[in-house]
């Protein structure tokens, strides 16, 4: 791809010179050369700069939604002559924390028992970097968790899942079947990370009561899921997960918060067009009869 392409996107990305340079091993001066030549050759400003770092203006914006695409379009070039050249069979995928560690092992598994032969290669991000890496092609699938729309791919909802409260097994308040949003609020809160789709479904949900986020008492933020259970345990805090990752543990339990949804489908996402082999759609067949499994028996609890 077009190296000044390539240093647009990830100026774009890092939101400053300093960060594209080192992501792409440029020097600052080369990077700025790039930009600078794409805005001669377009006769248009791509970026404004200030305190903010690099900004996109109306031109960048117009770039930058053609970029992607054009991104996309190479790598998934890239992949599928690579394996019809060699043979191989290659699948690369990007799943967010709760998705990796909790809902893709059984169907992952079942894949590699039919499929010996295919290699996958799985990144774990939260859902906003599945979202970037599906459409910038970097990956063939993306699955991911959240309340959005998904206007440059496809979407195939698989997994129901349900947010709640997770405190430690001795807690006061475990003695309630159900919270209430206050007794949450006024709890120390460990959150997901920024970026996670078990916050923002979170943070909607407060918005959706009236509650602004800077009321809570956060007293971390962790993009760990077995690093946020550790501390719940130990009783430094409560905090707010899917009810998948409390599933045979003692230290903790499960509650749900009354009078309010906060239930997500886990989908999966995918740039339109040929895949580049057949066993994507295996792979993709073995995903939607494990979620179906899984709807099932969560239906019947």
């Amino acid at each position: 791809m077009d190296t000044r392409l390539q240093a647009f996107l990830a100026t774009v990305q890092e939101g400053h010179l300093t960060g594209a340079a080192r992501k792409l091993n440029l020097s600052i001066s080369a990077l700025s050369h790039h930009i600078s030549q794409l805005e001669q050759d377009f006769s248009a400003s791509l970026f404004t700069r200030g305190n903010r770092g690099m900004v996109l203006t109306p031109a960048g914006e117009s770039l930058y939604h053609y970029a992607v695409q054009i991104e996309g379009a190479w790598q998934q070039a890239y992949r599928e002559v690579r394996a019809r050249s060699t043979g191989d069979q290659l699948i690369h995928l990007a799943a967010s924390h709760t998705v990796t560690e909790f809902f893709l092992p059984e169907p992952l598994g079942l894949f590699r028992k039919a499929q010996p032969e295919v290699r996958l290669h799985l990144r774990m991000v939260n859902s906003d970097e599945v979202v970037a890496l599906v459409e910038s092609g970097a990956v063939d699938l993306g699955i991911s968790e959240g309340r959005r729309s998904h206007g440059t791919f496809s979407s195939l909802g698989l997994w129901n899942d349900e947010l709640g409260c997770v405190l430690s097994a001795d807690h006061p308040l475990q003695i309630k079947p159900r919270l209430s949003l206050d007794d949450v609020v006024g709890q120390d809160l460990i959150l997901r990370e920024d970026g996670s789709g078990t916050r923002s479904i979170f943070e909607q949900m407060l918005e959706d009561q009236g509650v602004s986020s800077r009321d809570l008492r956060v007293t971390a933020e962790l993009a760990s899921i077995q690093g946020i259970l550790g501390l719940v345990a130990h009783g430094v805090g409560i905090a707010i997960l899917s009810r998948v990752v409390t599933y045979g543990m003692r230290e903790v339990v499960y509650r749900p918060i009354a009078d309010v949804t906060l239930t997500r489908q886990i989908s999966l996402l995918e740039r339109p067009g040929p895949k580049p082999n057949h066993a994507i759609a295996q792979l993709i067949d073995t995903m939607v009869r494990s979620a179906t499994r899984f709807n099932q028996r969560r239906g019947s609890e």
